[in-house]
């Protein structure tokens, strides 16, 4: 071996050795140093259903601790928040038009009930945001400035209120704290524990620190999970942190998930990742084509431009697919007062174009037109979760969840009347009162030694493969196979099947290898651990689910079955395997029912109306 060659395996020989060190030291750190904390509700996640469900648990007399992964109120889903917040105020709406589109763009799989539950309380949310201090955009007189986006024709108006970014969930911070909520920053929770020789009660949960890696037990008599959905670190608002960890806590500890085959189809810039659709549309902005057409009419006469996310997404790809991309949103009508609004309400957003060169510091328009594409979010906003009841228990005693950690029982497959922060709002607030009632009733805690010291080793399992596979590895490799548009937009059972493959071969050979070197890489290790279950669960159920309904799109079933499939897809954990069963949906109690027909898929139906062959 010559001298150069000897000097670099030394030096390749002194790093291993760093890190064999760093690791060791660090785990040894981890078993020492496990702090345990007890209370009546521990809420994991601490978006907007989070800071909801603590604050109410509070109220109702809670001893209540709020942990996060990142920073409340800095982090997550709410603080890209769009500007957006599409609430029912009965004072200004018809309850019928919102309710019936509701269930309309649902496709009938909400809960109807909680979608009642939702509208009656929405008004109340918002004054209590009103009132804690949360901005919503004004007119001179004094009532709300809505804006017309997603889902709003002449025909029928659907207006949002707007408000200013960031600010929305910088004030449930505070009010968390004022309300005497413990906050836990930067703890990752992804595990749940047992009752004490009881399998199918829930008493608490396990998560480590994210810098520290200081491991936290939380023994509680109610565990709430609002850690959000599954967004695959998608192309879309930067949604690196929602990686579904409460669905696959909750899954392995014996819960069900529902609706996991129906995705939320977001739309953004090629170039950089996006957000604020609603207002993007709402101040008058068109898709168009690589012919110029503003195609969005052909596929959808009422709304166009206007229309909701899986409708113009599935247009996009009907587009690429039929040779007319690359696709673009035109937004040069925009005029300096539009810039305006749309810098107070989207202020983060509205940064990145001035940064990029598209807007001037006078507002005005120098790139009015940008590539754009679709991105599979997963379930943000809805789509699939935890199987809640009208009370927000999942299917585990002592175990609710709320906002995207449920399976969007207001929303159904795209309800948009009754989705995103509005829902995470109201289901969170309902969920805190209950948990805190359920609290009142349980009486001391047991958790079984045995399954912490199994959780605690089970997590911390990549710190024992330092030489293993990279979780970014992984995170490329499923949304390699999760985001060509023929697996997720326009599916078939072949593609679905080439995809489930791949997935499993991943979960096989390259999950039980993550590495992680310290904490901060053990949070990337089990994020990238989740994503590729959660695609296995969407993968099959979306293969399960023989029709089209919405955002499921299958070109090999292009029918909505209305005899059939007016059922929720429940998916569990049976031995380590997964296991599905179907749900009817209790339609005919419900005040809107559709005909017991099958009808072709409207995306379909347009495509070959124009003559096109699909």
């Amino acid at each position: 071996m010559g001298a150069a060659s000897c000097t670099l395996h030394k030096k390749v020989m002194k790093v291993f050795f760093y890190m064999f060190l760093k690791k060791s030291a660090f785990f040894a750190h981890q078993e020492k140093c496990m702090k345990t904390l007890q209370c009546d509700v521990v809420v994991a996640g601490g978006g907007p259903a989070g800071t909801f469900a603590a604050v109410k648990a509070a109220e109702n007399g809670a001893d209540v601790i709020l942990l996060d992964k990142g920073y409340v109120g800095k982090s997550g889903c709410g603080t890209f928040g769009a500007g957006s917040f599409k609430a029912y105020l009965k004072e200004e709406d018809s309850f019928d038009l919102w309710y019936g589109k509701a269930v309309e763009e649902g496709f009938f799989i909400n809960d109807q009930d909680w979608l009642k539950k939702h509208f009656d309380t929405i008004g109340d949310r918002v004054k209590e945001l009103e009132s804690w201090g949360v901005v919503f955009e004004k007119n001179e007189d004094g009532t709300y400035n809505r804006i017309e986006g997603q889902g709003s024709s002449d025909k029928r108006p659907i207006k949002t209120l707007m408000f200013h970014g960031p600010q929305f969930m910088e004030v449930m911070r505070k009010v968390c704290k004022q309300k005497g909520v413990h906050i836990v920053d930067r703890v990752m929770v992804d595990a749940l524990l047992h009752e004490k020789g009881n399998p199918k009660v829930i008493r608490g949960v396990v998560g480590f620190h994210g810098v520290t890696g200081e491991m936290y037990v939380v023994k509680a008599r109610a565990v709430v999970l609002t850690t959000g959905a599954q967004a695959y670190k998608s192309h879309y608002a930067d949604l690196h942190m929602e990686t579904g960890d409460a669905h696959i806590m909750g899954l392995e500890a014996g819960a069900a998930l529902a609706n996991y085959e129906f995705n939320c189809h977001q739309l953004t810039h090629g170039n950089f990742a996006t957000h604020g659709m609603n207002v993007s549309q709402g101040l008058g902005a068109k898709f168009v084509n690589a012919l110029g057409e503003d195609f969005t009419a052909k596929y959808d006469p009422e709304y166009a431009s206007h229309g909701n996310l899986w409708r113009i997404s599935a247009s996009m790809a009907l587009e690429v697919h039929f040779g007319r991309g690359p696709l673009y949103f035109d937004y040069s009508s925009y005029t300096p007062k539009d810039w305006e609004l749309f810098e107070r309400t989207l202020p983060l957003m509205y940064r990145s174009y001035e940064q990029a060169g598209y807007v001037d510091k006078n507002r005005k328009v120098i790139q009015g037109k940008l590539s754009w594409v679709s991105a599979l979010i997963g379930n943000v906003g809805f789509g699939g979760g935890l199987y809640i009841d009208i009370d927000g228990r999942t299917t585990l005693e002592g175990l609710y969840a709320a906002g995207d950690a449920s399976y969007g029982p207001t929303s159904g497959v795209e309800g948009f009347c009754a989705y995103a922060m509005p829902a995470a709002s109201t289901t969170g607030a309902a969920v805190g009162e209950a948990s805190a009632k359920y609290a009142r009733t349980v009486g001391e805690v047991e958790v079984d030694d045995e399954e912490i010291a199994e959780v605690v080793k089970k997590l911390s399992e990549p710190l024992n493969h330092p030489q293993g596979v990279d979780p970014v590895h992984v995170v490329i490799a499923v949304q390699e196979a999760l985001f060509p548009y023929d697996v997720y937009i326009l599916r078939t059972e072949e593609k679905m099947l080439a995809a489930l493959r791949r997935i499993q071969e991943i979960k096989k050979y390259d999950v039980p290898r993550l590495r992680a070197l310290d904490a901060h890489g053990l949070r990337f290790a089990l994020e990238a651990r989740n994503m590729v279950l959660s695609a296995e669960v969407m993968l099959t159920a979306a293969l399960y689910r023989k029709e089209s309904r919405g955002s499921h799109l299958r070109l090999d079933y292009p029918e909505i079955d209305n005899e059939n499939w007016l059922k929720w897809i429940l998916v569990e954990q049976k031995d380590g395997e997964l296991s599905l069963r179907t749900k009817d949906i209790p339609i005919e109690r419900y005040p809107l029912r559709p005909e017991h027909k099958r009808e072709l898929h409207a995306s379909i139906a347009a495509a070959r109306k124009l003559g096109e062959k699909i």
